[in-house]
């Protein structure tokens, strides 16, 4: 594929730019911010087009970074180029309320289907990822991106099987490592929430282990030793109160006894005392020659005489009543002593009956609940056990990983026996490049097992990374232009290259202008320095040459 005319409408800094490309190198020059990397911007989505994202982000949103300056509805552009000896004209609107795209075969003037596959033929197959990993080197970006490991593998397998497929190794890949990852996770959450019923069981477990030792310790002596206390408490209660209520009873009726025999020696006194005075005052006195005075001492005497009778007969019966009170109280506390030993032992014989009952309810209640948590503790240790075994849906997820692992190991040892011929071949292409690149100092470069870049010298294989920036970025311009050789076999694509060698010192970049003049794909070479286009003379190497300006 050759460009032959480039038409700039309206794109990033450029507007109605014309740009008519030789076949070969052309070294598009210009000063800072004049457009360079717009102009290579163009190119590419003038052949794979360009989509607006839903979120703005402008450093990686290529269609709002090169939207035109001027305008942001006009957008759009042209391109005219040969194919296998045939022009075509592309030409795109980008604006995304207004997108188009239409190719014309310039010969007969047909008009083609982008969307049908035709402009993607006519690129001899070429994606995007692929042309940006190859021939489009934007500025710093020598580096290949992870995902060009990628589409190397799915180019090995696909060559080795005749070109006749369209197998997407690394999809297929990235697929079983998904689901391997997806049935790893399911498998820890199924371990995760079996061993936490695990630990849930053997708590409780432990609980109930209790709870049976506890139960047949209470069906043993707990209920004796309630029952013993319970009748302690009750005849020390019994026996205390009857003893305090006759004690106190006896110290009150003493007391009344004793005041009682006081009163009536006191009364008994009076009377005798009173009599004898009463006699002898009227011996005396009265019988001889009653006076007043003795008269009424006589009647005093004779009031004496009558308390005391009175006194003696009252305090006597009192006495007497309380003796008899006393004889009947202790008649009657013999026969309710007498009642009450029969009551007692009566009590004693259905308290104990109630007792037996009472004890024979109680184990039979702990029997029943002994039972009942001995069942369950039965349960729970076979559901433990059944814990300690993976289920079976575990299993199965434990069987899918496993399976997955086998999948993707024997996807990978068929893969590295599939395409190693045409790895192989890769490799002695890069390394036939890079030793042109470096005058013969690296000649053998090949990649790893996990699709790295690495470079034997001597005994010693090296990485890019262990050299000089300027031997790394040779080291991966060999890999993308090797690379890029083996997807474009049938039809070559423009190599694109924006200031790849300002890193390079005069050999180095001797070595590249060399080596680009001697192949047949057109090369454009965009440069803010004069000294590529001033080796490009000192070496005749023919080249176009295309300015800038601001």
């Amino acid at each position: 594929m050759k460009i032959t005319e480039i038409q700039i409408k309206n794109f990033g800094k450029l507007h109605n730019t014309n740009i008519r490309p030789l076949l070969g190198i052309n070294v598009i020059y210009g000063e800072n911010e004049t457009g360079k990397s717009t102009l290579q911007q163009f190119i590419s989505a003038m052949l794979f087009g360009m989509e607006k994202q839903q979120e703005r982000h402008e450093k990686i949103d290529q269609y709002h970074q090169y939207e035109p300056w001027n305008s942001d509805t006009y957008y759009a552009g042209g391109l005219k180029f040969t194919v296998a000896g045939k022009d075509f004209l592309l030409e795109r609107n980008f604006y995304h309320k207004e997108k188009s795209t239409r190719l014309v075969n310039e010969g007969d003037l047909e008009e083609l289907s982008v969307e049908q596959g035709d402009l993607e033929m006519l690129l001899g197959g070429m994606k995007r990822e692929t042309y940006e990993n190859t021939f489009f080197i934007g500025q710093e970006t020598v580096e290949t991106d992870k995902e060009f490991a990628d589409i190397l593998q799915n180019y090995f397998i696909n060559v080795s099987l005749g070109g006749e497929g369209d197998i997407d190794l690394a999809g297929a890949r990235k697929q079983l490592e998904s689901r391997q990852k997806a049935a790893e996770q399911k498998y820890k959450e199924k371990q995760a929430e079996r061993k936490e019923l695990e630990e849930k069981l053997l708590l409780e477990e432990k609980l109930l282990k209790k709870d049976v030792d506890q139960l047949k310790k209470q069906k043993k002596d707990g209920y004796q030793a309630l029952i013993q206390k319970d009748q302690d408490n009750m005849l020390l209660f019994e026996h205390d109160s009857n003893q305090m209520a006759e004690y106190l009873r006896d110290i009150r009726q003493q007391r009344q006894q004793k005041e009682y025999s006081i009163k009536f020696g006191i009364s008994l006194f009076l009377l005798v005392v009173g009599v004898l005075a009463g006699i002898w005052n009227g011996m005396e006195h009265l019988f001889p020659s009653p006076v007043a005075g003795w008269i009424i001492l006589e009647v005093v005497l004779g009031c004496i005489v009558l308390t005391g009778v009175t006194g003696v007969i009252l305090w006597y019966r009192k006495s007497k009543q309380l003796k008899l009170l006393r004889k009947q109280q202790e008649e009657e506390a013999r026969e309710l002593k007498q009642y009450t030993s029969m009551e007692l032992e009566q009590q004693k014989n259905t308290k104990q009956q109630k007792e037996q009952a009472g004890k024979e309810a109680v184990e039979e209640l702990l029997q029943i609940q002994l039972s009942e948590k001995q069942t369950e503790l039965t349960n729970l240790q076979e559901e433990l056990e059944e814990c300690l075994n993976p289920a079976q849906e575990e299993q199965e997820y434990r069987s899918q990983v496993k399976a997955y692992e086998l999948a993707l190991a024997t996807l990978e040892q068929l893969s590295q026996e599939a395409y190693q011929d045409t790895r192989e071949q890769l490799e002695q292409e890069m390394s036939r490049i890079l030793a042109e690149l470096t005058n013969g100092k690296y000649d053998k470069m090949g990649l790893d097992a996990q699709m790295n870049l690495v470079v034997t010298t001597g005994k010693k294989r090296m990485y890019p990374w262990q050299l000089s920036r300027g031997t790394m970025e040779q080291m991966y311009l060999a890999l993308r232009m090797g690379a890029g050789r083996f997807f474009t076999e049938e039809e070559s694509m423009p190599i694109l290259l924006d200031e790849v060698f300002s890193s390079f010192d005069e050999k180095r970049l001797e070595g590249a202008l060399q080596w680009l003049g001697r192949q047949k794909s057109q090369i454009f070479l965009f440069t803010c320095q004069k000294r590529e286009m001033e080796i490009l003379e000192r070496k005749g190497i023919p080249f176009g040459k295309i300015m800038l300006s601001r």
